[in-house]
């Protein structure tokens, strides 16, 4: 019998039968120690014995064993079974999805009989991500990735309903490849259905989060837009639209042009149901297809017809660069916790001189379409570096970084030609990278984060939960922050399974020590929900508009005092 055991009863043989259960099995006393653990319980901490008891709930988190705790003293208070599920690190660092099943158990000691609990853990890992598989496949197109036509219906609905209720208006864009049968026929089914991946790729880097891009089947593409204030905002999606598929497309050996047309329906004048504005934009479509293909139509009478005469964006782009037209606006990332800014983020803003404010979701992607990204990128990477050295507050400065960015080595020269040429530590600067600018990583841009990283520079998941390979982009890279994708948050007061996903992405964050920011806060409602679930710092209207930087010490008062070394 162990000397050390306040149980009376074998030790040995309540051992020996414990170790007999293929799952983790622990015993814990009412001072939430462990007492017994068996053999499957020490390879799941990859630990021996003598460690695992040791060592007990002291190598968790502290958030989360103060749940686990909680959790102890609920079942030795009621005597009730209890059983909770968590997202844990595995002794070989894994992650994995546990389900504890905790039960009161009453044993004799040398003190007379005592409680105990007896916990059992089952790994469902691969039951939650066959869930979650077939729950991705439920929803998306298994060829691209996209929303399939299930999802686009639940979207459009919702996004009605939004513009409904905002007074605000809604688009519909149909788009098919023109001529798309041709590639097929001439280089085979293979080659086109590698065609439409990447197509949906680019049209997915055109859009918004809040946005949705569908695909219905064959080559025919759906987008929803939401929170238009006048339907100028699809037509400009429109242009970037057949801007970005002319592009030519690289297959192997193989460089294929395509081009696009487009139809359009504008909630509420064009349709007020689903049905309505699927009917006519798919109408539009048509129509532009008989006036000869390449170009858009809103639907009936449209405001602008089809091949409607834009502008050399791309010219006025470069001359704006040249001429000072851009500037830089902060919003700030404000901790949950008191509400004090911890950062900024940088976003670009452009001012024609005759056009007024042009939208980065117009210029962004044309700038990454003719190869000027770079060009931008340096310029905003410099502006906002030298922006946040002049701040009397020692805080970060967020950029976002196109995919474009990633596909040649040029940004982290840029990053050290800023950080250099304006003094800014580089412990100040956050480069925020989305989800779906990963999906092609490779070794180069894994060495290229690594070198950042070893400047100093922070790394920033953006849009976590765009993509169900959410998991696997972490266990790739090391993320100091994750930023959930704001249309999880835009449905947390409405949308349980909005909640359950933000819950678990706290959750994992917490397993994995990443602090997590909820972007997109628009009402006080949201704030403290996001608040109460622990999420560490917000971004949004709610607590900040992005300001220029004369305005910032009028517009945050609850910016924390400069540190004496940082004052200046």
């Amino acid at each position: 019998m162990l000397s050390k055991s306040p149980i009376t009863a074998s030790v040995e043989t309540l051992q020996a039968i414990l170790n007999a259960i293929p799952n983790p099995v622990f015993l814990k006393d009412r001072l939430h120690r462990l007492v017994v653990v068996n053999d499957a319980m020490c390879a799941l901490m990859g630990q021996d014995r003598d460690q695992v008891i040791a060592q007990g709930d002291q190598s968790l988190p502290g958030e989360q064993r103060d749940v686990f705790w909680k959790v102890d003293d609920l079942v030795f208070e009621t005597g009730q079974p209890h059983e909770n599920e968590e997202v844990l690190t595995d002794g070989s660092g894994s992650l994995r999805v546990m389900l504890t099943r905790k039960r009161l158990i009453r044993l004799p000691t040398a003190d007379g009989e005592q409680p105990f609990i007896i916990g059992v853990i089952s790994d469902i890992t691969r039951i939650r991500e066959s869930e979650a598989r077939t729950l991705y496949l439920a929803e998306h197109d298994t060829l691209t990735g996209l929303a399939n036509r299930t999802q686009l219906n639940e979207r459009l609905h919702a996004t009605i309903a939004a513009a409904a209720n905002s007074g605000l208006q809604a688009a519909l864009l149909m788009l098919d490849i023109d001529r798309f049968k041709n590639v097929n026929d001439h280089y085979g089914h293979p080659v086109g259905d590698q065609l439409l991946s990447i197509v949906a790729k680019r049209l997915v880097g055109l859009v918004r989060p809040t946005d949705t891009v569908a695909r219905l089947g064959g080559d025919e593409f759906c987008i929803v837009q939401g929170g238009l204030h006048q339907p100028a905002g699809a037509y400009s999606l429109a242009r970037r639209i057949l801007a970005a598929i002319a592009r030519p497309i690289s297959i192997g050996s193989l460089s294929i042009s395509v081009t696009t047309s487009i139809g359009i329906a504008i909630f509420p004048e064009d349709g007020a149901t689903p049905e309505a504005l699927m009917k006519n934009a798919d109408d539009a479509l048509y129509a532009v297809k008989r006036s000869g293909r390449r170009g858009y139509r809103r639907a009936e009478n449209a405001a602008e017809p089809h091949g409607a005469p834009g502008w050399n964006i791309e010219s006025e782009l470069r001359a704006a660069l040249k001429n000072g037209q851009l500037s830089l606006a902060f919003q700030p990332l404000a901790a949950a916790a008191d509400g004090k800014t911890r950062g900024f983020e940088a976003l670009a803003r452009w001012q024609h001189p005759t056009r007024g404010t042009i939208q980065p979701d117009e210029f962004i992607p044309i700038a990454e379409s003719c190869g000027l990204i770079h060009e931008l990128g340096a310029w905003i990477l410099h502006e906002a570096c030298a922006a946040a050295q002049k701040w009397p507050w020692p805080l970060q400065v967020a950029i976002n970084v196109s995919p474009v960015q990633l596909e040649n080595g040029e940004l982290l020269a840029h990053v050290r030609d800023a950080l250099s040429s304006t003094g800014l530590p580089a412990s100040r600067l956050e480069l925020e990278i989305t989800e779906s600018a990963l999906l092609d990583h490779s070794e180069r841009v894994m060495d290229m984060f690594a070198q950042l990283k070893a400047l100093g520079v922070s790394l920033a998941l953006d849009d976590f939960g765009a993509g169900w390979s959410s998991l696997a982009t972490l266990h790739s890279f090391q993320f100091d922050r994750i930023k959930i994708d704001q249309r999880f948050i835009s449905h947390i007061e409405s949308d349980a399974r909005a909640v359950a996903i933000v819950r678990a992405v706290l959750s994992l964050a917490q397993t994995l020590n990443v602090p997590v920011t909820a972007e997109g806060i628009e009402d006080k409602a949201q704030f403290i929900a996001l608040r109460q679930m622990g999420c560490n710092e917000l971004q949004g209207f709610y607590l900040g508009a992005p300001q220029a930087q004369a305005k910032l010490p009028d517009a945050l008062p609850w910016l924390p005092p400069a540190a004496p070394s940082e004052s200046r």
